[in-house]
């Protein structure tokens, strides 16, 4: 009775293997298959003589469905290696895929953003050679400083040398609220504080994250550069960006300042170093305009130098011309920078004054007129003064075209000169007199 139970056991270890090892267990399967080989010996140790045959053939299928169990399960675990392995290798390949893919988008933007900045330098250079002024140019350069640094960028661009050497304008400013960049006189004195000069390229941390960068030709600076970084970029990349972008502008600047100073100098009395007659007369007529577009006023002064002929007579025509050379310098430096000083005619000066009320135009004459009586002029071992008679006239009080305005300037000039000279007379006072 043992002997039977030990072989129904046996009987049923090759089903037992392939429940063990599945779905993937080999070594379950190999324990069983053990078993199969030691319960087969045993039984086959342990039947009777007569059932030795049955014992050793159950004990073999015992041993073969075991041991197909076990290689079967090897088996599929092999395959699920070899599926393990490939699956891997696929996945590595997509990611590798993957993060080439992501290098080629990347180079793909750098290269677009190249592109684009290539463009904008391009485009600004072209557009700039084709300026004739520094009016002409600031939309040309906004709109390449945006095409190439982006829409949000912060700066202030200065130009050098406009009317002296030394002296520094902003050309155009965006975005620099509470910004030391947004004037030139903070941005010096930032310069000053930290050490640093104009003339080299700078990385700001303090008080803000800025670069500065001049804008040079040669040893010559035309201009200054100032630009907030962007939030989440680093300075020295920004600084070489900036300096690519600049050094492009270089040869642009020249070329403009240089016109505008060809211009200037066409314009500009050789003697007295105010603008000539036919500049007076283009720029009054473009004040006329202009203060009749956007619903302005403006004033015009005619001044005149009293016995003018009697110092020539006296002191010789040198005299009179440093008379004419120091009264131009003067008339510069009492006006505001939008006042336009010309020479009329021989010793008279024109003025126009635009957006200036009747009231303040007559006061600045009342101070000119002052400040030229006080100078003192040396001929030989003598000093004398010189004074002046001003007619006023305004617009659009007096007169709605240019010549009528300077036809009451000139009939409030004459009135000036028959009433003693070195006065002021309003044509408004003329009107109500008469």
């Amino acid at each position: 009775m043992k002997a039977e139970w030990l072989a129904a056991g046996v009987a049923l270890l090759p089903p037992l293997g392939l429940w063990a090892s599945y779905p993937r267990r080999s070594g379950a399967a190999g324990i069983v298959f053990g078993l199969a080989l030691a319960a087969g010996a045993a039984l086959f140790a342990a039947a009777p003589g007569h059932g030795r045959a049955a014992a050793g053939l159950t004990a073999l299928w015992a041993a073969l469905g075991a041991g197909l169990a076990w290689r079967l399960a090897r088996r599929r675990e092999a395959e699920r290696a070899l599926l393990v392995e490939r699956t891997a290798s696929v996945r590595g390949q997509r990611e590798r895929m993957a993060v080439e893919l992501r290098g080629l988008k990347a180079r793909g933007l750098n290269a677009e953003l190249a592109h684009r900045e290539a463009s904008a330098l391009y485009g600004m250079v072209k557009s700039l050679s084709e300026a004739l002024s520094w009016e002409d140019a600031r939309p040309r350069v906004e709109g390449a400083l945006e095409q190439y640094f982006g829409p949000r960028v912060e700066y202030a661009l200065y130009v050098a040398g406009l009317r002296g050497e030394g002296e520094v304008r902003p050309l155009t400013v965006r975005g620099l609220r509470a910004s030391p960049g947004a004037a030139w006189a903070t941005l010096e004195r930032l310069l000053q504080e930290q050490g640093a000069a104009a003339a080299a390229p700078r990385v700001f941390e303090k008080p803000e994250r800025a670069v500065g960068m001049p804008i040079k030709e040669g040893q010559e600076l035309l201009g200054y550069l100032y630009a907030r970084v962007p939030e989440g970029a680093s300075s020295e990349p920004f600084l070489a960006k900036t300096q690519s972008f600049v050094s492009e502008l270089g040869v642009a600047f020249r070329r403009v300042k240089l016109f505008q100073e060809v211009e200037r100098l066409s314009e500009i009395d050789g003697l007295t170093g105010v603008r000539r007659r036919g500049a007076f007369d283009k720029k009054i007529a473009e004040e006329l305009v202009r203060a009749k577009t956007f619903k302005t006023t403006f004033g015009l002064m005619l001044l005149d130098i009293d016995h003018f002929k009697s110092l020539n007579d006296r002191f010789g025509h040198p005299f009179g011309d440093q008379v004419l050379k120091r009264l131009g310098a003067v008339l510069n430096g009492l006006v505001y920078d939008t006042d336009f000083v010309a020479r009329y005619g021989g010793e008279e000066f024109a003025i126009v004054l635009p957006r200036a009320e009747p009231a303040g135009a007559l006061r600045k004459a009342e101070a000119i007129r002052a400040a030229i009586e006080a100078e003192l002029f040396s001929v030989g071992f003598e000093e004398l003064r010189v004074t002046v008679s001003i007619g006023l006239s305004h617009f659009p009080r007096d007169a709605g075209t240019a010549e009528e305005l300077v036809a009451r300037a000139d009939a409030a000039l004459y009135a000036a000169k028959s009433a003693g000279r070195n006065r002021v007379v309003d044509s408004d006072a003329l009107r109500r007199m008469s």
